[in-house]
């Protein structure tokens, strides 16, 4: 019985210890990686761009391509920012030989669209599931955009305690900067600035008497608060403080009530300071007000000099619609002007603050790494950050200059204006901002404007 039990017995093969050792060494790289989380295994399908390049090696794959994360909410229309971004892309892959020496690749990421009816809790939930997923890619250089100062804000939080280049191309909240994070810059001015150029511009422009309309957004109503803050501190009126839309009210019954109450009368307000994270909102709202023949000056902030709110309203009825830029469109430089005509051939129309902004970032990161030698996050930081006592980067939107919390300084903000065809630049102010200058109007008076700035003509060519 024993000898037929040792017949059936499987024949000792000499190879099987060796092949244990080489099944063992392929499968203990896994099962490290796993344990670590860096395979992200959704159902049977694994993503391998999170693990390390050692661990990639040894499976057979490398990829020695920079990743620059954009992210940005899906437009269905059009994305000027994006357009801009990937004009810089192709310019450091073909021209400027890469970023040192190895290829750049714009990897575009959408977040969920933000609006006052989102809940705060869930806006912080997603960005956070999302700028946690982006910090972990592999071989991330950079992570630029997040179009709502909501979700940049919690974004930062984990950039940095990820040790990850973050470059606000959008947000201008205050808080933006407060914490200091060493790797996060804000590519535009905050809102309390721009808000103080606005009201500055307008006051100087005989305008005295205001409807002050928000969404109920975060950015909306700190961005309404400094304009009403800047306009009644030099004697001027708010005559209506209101919000845009709600589940009781339409633009449109908004703008009934404007022309139809009994607290004012249509002689009583000179000008409309609007202020939305909605294109769309505004757009509704500016082509509502002109089919009702409210011509007034309509004033905004930074997201007015957009190619999508142009192209929703229609031109004609643009005239008058102002806002703050960090770009000058009519910058008369060879590298602003090669940059206008470029992106109009290959897009179609004239760029606007996003493009600028999207170009800029791409070419800045580039810039840095290269004078740092190397891609370490911290080194990238310090090395823009110190530039400004050596030789800071000029961008379309001008000198790429930062303070010590990372908030751009020490360059233009430009009064962007549309004239029925397009947009003109009708004045600058320089900033960090002299808050008694903006506050007593002592500008330089060869830059001063007309009285209203809904007929105020750009800026002649010689003068630049």
């Amino acid at each position: 019985m024993a000898q037929d039990n040792a017949e059936h017995q499987p024949a000792v093969d000499a190879k099987t210890p060796k092949r244990k050792l080489l099944f063992w060494a392929a499968i203990v790289p896994l099962v490290i990686a796993l344990g670590l989380g860096l395979l992200d295994i959704t159902g049977t399908a694994a993503t391998f761009s999170r693990i390390p390049e050692t661990v990639r090696a040894m499976l057979g794959e490398t990829d020695n391509t920079l990743i620059i994360a954009a992210v940005y909410a899906k437009d269905e229309e059009e994305n000027s920012f994006l357009d801009g971004a990937k004009m810089a892309i192709d310019r450091i892959n073909d021209a400027g030989g890469g970023i040192l020496g190895r290829q750049v690749k714009l990897e575009v990421l959408t977040e969920a669209a933000y609006s006052e009816d989102t809940a705060l809790e869930t806006t912080v939930e997603r960005t956070l599931k999302l700028s946690g997923s982006i910090a972990k890619t592999e071989n991330l250089l950079a992570v630029v955009g997040h179009e709502w100062s909501d979700t940049a804000v919690a974004a930062s939080s984990i950039y940095s305690l990820n040790n990850v280049l973050y470059f606000a191309t959008h947000a201008t909240a205050d808080s933006l900067t407060n914490h200091e994070f060493n790797t996060v810059f804000a590519l535009q001015p905050d809102n309390s600035t721009n808000a103080a150029v606005i009201a500055a511009y307008a006051l100087k422009s005989g305008l005295r008497r205001f409807i002050v309309l928000s969404d109920k957004t975060d950015y909306g109503k700190e961005s309404a608060n400094f304009f009403m803050a800047s306009v009644t501190s030099a004697d001027a009126d708010v005559v209506y403080r209101g919000y845009l839309s709600s589940s009781h009210q339409s633009v449109e019954q908004l703008l009934m009530f404007v022309l139809d109450n009994k607290l004012f009368s249509r002689s009583d307000f000179d000008a409309f300071f609007l202020v939305s994270s909605s294109t769309e909102e505004t757009a509704e709202f500016v082509k509502s007000a002109r089919s009702l023949g409210l011509e007034i000056p309509i004033l905004g902030m930074e997201y007015i000099f957009s190619s999508a709110l142009e192209k929703r309203v229609g031109t004609k009825d643009m005239k008058g619609v102002a806002g703050v830029s960090l770009y000058d469109r009519e910058d008369f430089s060879k590298e602003a002007q090669d940059f206008v005509a470029d992106f109009k051939a290959q897009n179609g129309h004239l760029p606007d603050l996003d493009a600028a902004l999207g170009y800029d970032a791409m070419m800045l990161i580039q810039s840095a790494a290269n004078t740092a030698g190397t891609t370490d996050s911290n080194k990238i930081a310090d090395t823009i950050k110190i530039s400004r006592y050596k030789t800071p980067v000029t961008g379309i939107t001008g000198p790429l200059i930062f303070d010590r919390t990372g908030l751009i300084t020490d360059t233009k903000v430009f009064i962007v204006q549309h004239d029925g065809t397009q947009f003109r630049t009708m004045e600058s102010y320089q900033i960090p901002v002299d808050w008694a200058t903006l506050q007593t109007g002592t500008e330089d008076p060869s830059n001063q404007p007309n009285s209203n700035p809904a007929i105020a003509p750009a800026k002649e060519q010689a003068g630049q």
